[in-house]
Order: structure tokens, then sequence, then C-alpha cells
């Protein structure tokens, strides 16, 4: 099964493929041109090869083809210290709905991260909402965003890139479709120029996954925190914190690494502080992330919990009582 090159450059060019068995998108943004200005530049929509393989329950081989995608931001002349907003979107795929099935409304959730360069280097994660228009078989899918932050930690010009990505579809089954960058980095399709070299937190934190089911784990990684320093590491939504917490200390050069059991269905990013309550002169974050499902108990059921290791396992139930045989 091939799946449908690149379409042609219509002006509008919204049309982009993203699923695994349900749907494929391959994304990414970059300049054509050379090292990065020393004024900041308009942004553009740039083309880069991307390797996507789709869940194994979709049948068909890894997918090569070549993206359109762009990155904007809310300020493109911050000062250091400075707090810029990153979209990240994919314009047009390279590819289309592999397979017959339709697919519909609400059921993609895609995560990534766009790089930094030259004045300032790093990761930014970024998460785009659980929306998406119905696809037919084969069709093509609309084009989606990501969005994220990042704090500016040094004076000058700084590239931004797009990396590897990861579709969530929830239909039928959770399935992931990775998409990786061939030849990072990607080209640069926005360019900022901070000014300003004054005092700056530079407390940083870098996530394993940008996604994961309800009760995943992600590992959290900091660095140029205090020495010795108690940590606590939570789930945000917006200006509050959810349920979601662990503590770690950083170790002699200010580095740690704590493990996160994401459940809060609102947690939509996560940060890492010193103290008793997030203070941003004292922590780092939040990085964008995404609670994709998992967790949910549908009206009228009921949850069982067991372990089954050898034998047969029945149940009877009488009202709202259920009990389970011994195996």
């Amino acid at each position: 099964m091939r799946p449908t090159m690149r379409r042609s450059t219509e002006p509008r060019r919204r049309w982009a493929a993203a699923l695994g068995i349900t749907a494929l998108v391959v994304t990414g943004g970059g300049l054509l041109g050379g090292p990065a200005q020393a004024a900041a530049t308009a942004s553009v929509a740039v083309d880069f090869p991307t390797h996507c393989i789709p869940p194994p329950i979709a049948g068909i081989p890894p997918i090569d083809g070549t993206t359109t995608a762009q990155i904007t931001v809310d300020d493109a002349t911050p000062q250091v210290g400075d707090t810029v907003a990153v979209t990240y979107t994919v314009v047009v795929p390279a590819a289309s709905n592999p397979v017959d099935l339709a697919l519909p409304a609400d059921i993609m959730t895609p995560t990534g991260k766009v790089t930094l360069g030259g004045a300032q280097s790093g990761d930014v994660t970024v998460a785009g909402p659980k929306k998406n228009p119905p696809v037919p078989g084969k069709g093509a899918f609309p084009s989606f965003s990501m969005t994220g932050t990042f704090t500016v930690t040094a004076p000058g010009a700084i590239t931004l890139s797009p990396g590897d990505y990861n579709i969530h579809t929830s239909y039928i089954m959770e399935l992931d479709t990775p998409c990786t960058v061939t030849g990072p980095p990607a080209p640069v399709s926005e360019t900022v120029v901070a000014t300003g070299g004054g005092q700056v937190n530079e407390r940083a934190v870098q996530l394993s996954a940008a996604s994961g089911q309800a009760g995943d784990e992600v590992t959290v990684t900091g660095t140029k925190f205090t020495p010795g320093a108690g940590i606590t590491v939570a789930g945000r939504d917006g200006d509050a914190q959810t349920g979601d917490t662990t503590t770690a200390t950083a170790d002699g050069s200010g580095a740690f690494t704590a493990k996160l059991a994401v459940s809060d269905p609102d947690t939509t990013g996560i940060v890492a502080y010193e103290g008793g309550a997030w203070d941003a002169e004292k922590g780092a974050g939040p990085l964008a992330y995404t609670v994709t499902g998992g967790g949910e108990i549908p009206d009228g059921s009921q949850q069982l919990t067991t372990t089954v290791r050898a034998g047969t396992l029945s149940m009877t139930q009488a009202g709202d009582s259920v009990q389970l045989s011994g195996v």
C-alpha cells in the first residue's frame, strides 16, 4: 500500500496527513537559507524529509516523505528572561490516510518538539489539542498545530527548527505513530533575536515524552538548580497545579532526575521548582504535556482489577456486588 505523496501546493495548502492505523502525518519546519541573520526574520514554511513508523497493526511499512511545516512565535524580539510562546504547525504532510477506514472527529492528539539553535540550544516540547474533523478512508488530513513555551537565557539570534513528533490516535484502540526528522536538524523556520544580558534564571527541565495515557510515567530531568535543593515536580493546568506531583533532590551540580506519574486529565504542562510553591524565579517550565486517554470509566460501568496467572477466571454479580472466582 503506497500512501499518496506530496500534493500540489495550492494557495491555502491546508491539507495534511495525520494518523497511524487511523492516520499518519509527517511534520516539520525550517528556513531554506543559511545562518541566522543579526535581525529577526519573518517566519516561513519549509520542507524537510521525515521518517514515520505506522502502528504494527496497520500492516504497512515505514513511510518516508517530505513535509511542509511552519513555526511561529508570539515575540520575535524578546529580552533575556522573557518567555516566548511557540506554535509548530504541520501545513502539508508527506502522506494521506493509508487505510480504507474512515476516521471520526476528535481522535488525534499531536505532540512534538522544536529545536533551538544559535545563541541558545535545547528542545521545546509542544502539544496540540485532541481535535480533528472526520477523515474519509484514503483521504487527506487537515493541518494541525502544537504549542509550547521556552525562556530566553542568552542574547543574540535564536533559530527554531521542527523536530520529531508523535501522533496519538484514540479510536478503537490507543495507537502511536512516531515520526522523526531525517538527517536532523531540519531547516530553520523562525528566528528570534534576544536583547539584554542581565541576570536570568537558567534552570531548565526536559521530558522523556510529551504525552501519555493516564497513569503513565514521564521522566523529568533538570539542570542548573541549586545544588542540594529539594525539588518539586508537578503537573500544571494553566496557572493552577494539578494533583500530579513528585519530589527529587538536586545533586552537587544542580541536576536531578524524577519520574512523575501523570494521571490527572487536566494536566497540560509540567514544571519543576525549589521551595514550597511554584516560583518562576526558582523553577523551570511549564513544558507541554498531554494526557491522551486511559483511566476513563464509562457511565454504568464497573472497574475490576485482578491478576490471572493460570486457570480459569469467572465472576458472578448480585446487585452492585461482583464476586471473582479463585484461580
